[in-house]
């Protein structure tokens, strides 16, 4: 088998490549490790198989197309004991594979400044060096597994857990490992799955902890592996919020104006998209009618003397043909705007009482019909609008495993708009999330005062 592109270390070194697999000739001549991004995997089965194509649903197609990204993801073949950095067991080949279909992002071309580029290529090259970011990445592999399953994490998965932390204590315990970027990496899975299986008092620790290393290193911006190390931080602090709720802190803190940076970077979604998104014109017109609302939020009064806003204007629905509601993607949609527009006007109505019901039903509503559309659709075309859906889904919700639900619903478009080490998208989906859950939680907290109740 031959690869129609370059590997990745050839790539970046600017060599020629005779694009062996699982080795190219000059890695495997050099001593080096060799590998290719998923992507590229993708298109040279598509490439040698024109007429079953990646899209296809069939899955004895994707099977074959997912046992060559892990061999490649592997380096060599996963048969080969030694081509682990620990000892080679059965099912290691399986939780490769299901890291990087639980990254959401194997069938897509990414960009090279992406965090999911950065998944696809520093991610594996360190890992299969490093014993402690291999289990951590195990660990991953077998907590995506189980939670698709939907069972509580097996044997497997904790033992790779217990490995990865004990590899990670020993580093600690080490100046001269404790800060290096490969420990930190290590930690980040480990912290993701606490929040995302709700186990505070671990998530708490690991969280701690990678605050300090962060203080040792001088701040964000002295990570190194390209900005993937900060970006996984700073998402696992979102995660966090998700998961546990914003904390007391953020609860009290001044609301501020409402963000427009999501929506700004939603209407600039290229036209062009229509072809493979019916329905996008509707689609940016109700999320206009958003950015348009909060522009009118913006100049309205301050917060009065009960901490409640004066309005003096709401939201209203958008007067797009109900015909659209047939398509489910602009479905979901309208389902998230309908959720904006209680949230915000049930704030300015100082009525939480009679829409927190309403709030609940429609999140759900919105949870069965996003399940019900092709994930990689929404990411590979309008990545930023599946994130505003999802997160104002998450901000809605007072169910813990439905904002997580919501959280991991757009993960893979997460990481395929946050690029380089700006983190300008992060933030982005951090404010409105905060912004929308302060509002969420500031009516409850009316309506705990109305009825007397805890």
């Amino acid at each position: 088998m031959a690869m129609r592109w370059s590997c990745e270390p050839c790539r970046q070194k600017k060599r020629k490549c005779d694009r062996g697999v699982p080795a190219c000739g000059l890695c495997v001549q050099r001593g080096r490790r060799c590998f290719y991004p998923p992507y590229l995997l993708g298109q040279a089965k598509a490439a040698r198989h024109p007429d079953n194509m990646i899209a296809s649903t069939s899955a004895q197609a994707w099977d074959a197309v997912t046992y060559s990204l892990f061999s490649a993801w592997a380096v060599q073949s996963p048969d080969i004991p030694m081509s682990y950095p620990i000892p080679s067991r059965w099912y290691i080949p399986r939780l490769l594979k299901e890291f990087i279909e639980g990254l959401g992002v194997c069938r897509l071309q990414v960009g090279v400044n992406s965090t999911a580029h950065q998944f696809q290529t520093i991610w594996p090259r360190d890992a299969m060096s490093d014993p402690a970011l291999f289990h951590a990445t195990l660990y991953a592999g077998g907590s995506y597994l189980d939670i698709g399953r939907g069972e509580p994490q097996s044997e497997i998965t904790l033992y790779h857990q217990a490995q990865a932390i004990k590899l990670v204590n020993e580093r600690l315990s080490d100046p001269r490992t404790a800060v290096e970027d490969r420990t930190v990496l290590a930690i980040t899975p480990l912290a993701l799955f606490a929040n995302l299986t709700g186990n505070r008092a671990v998530a708490d620790t690991h969280r701690e902890g990678l605050r300090v290393l962060v203080e040792m290193r001088g701040g964000h911006d002295k990570l190194g592996f390209e900005g993937l190390a900060s970006a996984l931080i700073r998402m696992n602090s979102i995660v966090y919020n998700i998961a546990f709720d914003l904390e007391p802190a953020t609860i009290s803190a001044p609301l501020g104006p409402p963000p427009l940076g999501l929506e700004r970077r939603i209407l600039k979604t290229p036209s062009t998209l229509s072809s493979r998104i019916h329905c996008l014109p509707a689609i940016l017109e109700i999320l206009h009618h958003v950015y348009s609302f909060k522009l009118v939020f913006q100049s309205q009064e301050s917060v009065d003397a009960t901490g409640r806003h004066g309005a003096h204007s709401s939201l209203h629905a958008s007067s797009t043909p109900g015909l659209h509601l047939e398509d489910p993607i602009y479905y979901c949609c309208h389902l998230a705007v309908r959720l904006f527009h209680c949230i915000v006007n049930n704030t300015l109505t100082c009525n939480p009482s009679s829409s927190s019901t309403i709030l609940d039903t429609i999140a759900s509503e919105l949870k069965v019909a996003l399940a019900l559309t092709d994930p990689y659709l929404w990411t590979g075309t309008i990545p930023a609008v599946l994130c505003w859906i999802c997160l104002t889904g998450a901000a809605a919700s007072n169910d813990p495993q439905t904002r997580i639900w919501f959280y991991f619903r757009q993960a893979p478009a997460a990481r395929v708009l946050n690029f380089g080490s700006g983190h300008i998208f992060q933030d982005e989906l951090w404010s409105h999330f905060r912004w929308l859950r302060m509002l969420r939680l500031g009516s409850m907290r009316y309506l705990s005062e109305e009825t007397g109740s805890p």
